[in-house]
C-alpha cells in the first residue's frame, strides 16, 4: 500500500510540475512579455516530455507569431522566419489535437490570428507595390486562415470581404484567374455590392462566358444588373 501511495504521490507531483511548466510561460503571454516567454520556452522545447502535448505548439504559435508581428521585425526576413516556425507550430499543434478545443480559448486565439494578420501586413505591403505575385502568395495564405477562423467562431462575420476581394484581385493580376474566379464568386454569391464591387461580377460574366459555363454566365449577369442597374454592361 505504501508503494502505490508513493507511486501515486510522484505521479501527482509530477503532473503538478508538468502543469505548473506550461502555465510558467502562459503567465508570460498574459503579461505581454513574449521575448521572456520565447527564451522560457525554446529552453523547455528541447525536454521530450514538454514537446509531447499539443499546448507546448500552441505556445510556440502563439508566441513566435505574435514576435513576428512586433514592429521592429515586420517584413524583415527575421520577422517572415518568426512566422514561419509560428506556422510550423500550428499546423504541428492542429495534427495532435484536430478539435483546437485549446486555441478557442482565451490565452490562444492570438496564434491563429497573428498567422493571419502577418501575412494581411506583408500582402498589404506587396499589394501598395503594385507586386501582385507576391502579394497574391500572401493573400492566399490569408484567405485559407481566414476560413479556419470562422469555423473556430473567432472571427465572426460570414464573410471576410477585405480579404476575398484582396485575394480576387491579386489573383486575377497576376494571371491565376482560376483563384481569381474562386474568390470573387464567393463575393458574388453572398451578393456583396456596392462602390468598387461591380468588377467582381464583370469578371465573371466575362471567364463563365469564356468557359462556355452559360449557366453561370447568366447567373452573375443577372446579378450584376440586379446591384447595378445602370450598368450597360448587364444588359
Amino acid at each position: 500500500m505504501k508503494k502505490i501511495a508513493l507511486v501515486l504521490l510522484m505521479f501527482s507531483f509530477t503532473a503538478a510540475v508538468s502543469a505548473q511548466t506550461y502555465d510558467d510561460i502562459k503567465n508570460f503571454i498574459l503579461l505581454g512579455q513574449y521575448k521572456k516567454a520565447k527564451e522560457d520556452l525554446d529552453k523547455k522545447m528541447t525536454n521530450a516530455k514538454f514537446a509531447s502535448k499539443p499546448e507546448a505548439y500552441l505556445l510556440k504559435t502563439t508566441i513566435y507569431g505574435v514576435l513576428a508581428g512586433d514592429s521592429s521585425v515586420a517584413g524583415t526576413p527575421q520577422g517572415d522566419a518568426l512566422n514561419a516556425e509560428a506556422e510550423a507550430a500550428w499546423a504541428k499543434y492542429k495534427e495532435m489535437q484536430p478539435t483546437l478545443e485549446m486555441a478557442k480559448e482565451e490565452s490562444y486565439k492570438n496564434g491563429p490570428i497573428s498567422i493571419y494578420s502577418n501575412y494581411f501586413s506583408k500582402g498589404y505591403k506587396a499589394y501598395e507595390a503594385k507586386k501582385y505575385a507576391e502579394s497574391f502568395t500572401s493573400f492566399k495564405k490569408v484567405a485559407e486562415y481566414s476560413d479556419m477562423l470562422q469555423q473556430m467562431k473567432i472571427l465572426t462575420a460570414p464573410l471576410d470581404t477585405n480579404v476575398m476581394i484582396l485575394a480576387a484581385f491579386t489573383a486575377e493580376n497576376s494571371d491565376h484567374k482560376d483563384d481569381a474566379a474562386k474568390y470573387y464568386t464567393r463575393l458574388a454569391d453572398a451578393k456583396v455590392g456596392g462602390n468598387g464591387f461591380e468588377g467582381v461580377y464583370r469578371f465573371l460574366v466575362t471567364y463563365n462566358f469564356n468557359k462556355k459555363d452559360l449557366a453561370a454566365f447568366e447567373k452573375y449577369k443577372a446579378i450584376g444588373l440586379e446591384l447595378y442597374p445602370q450598368s450597360e454592361f448587364f444588359t
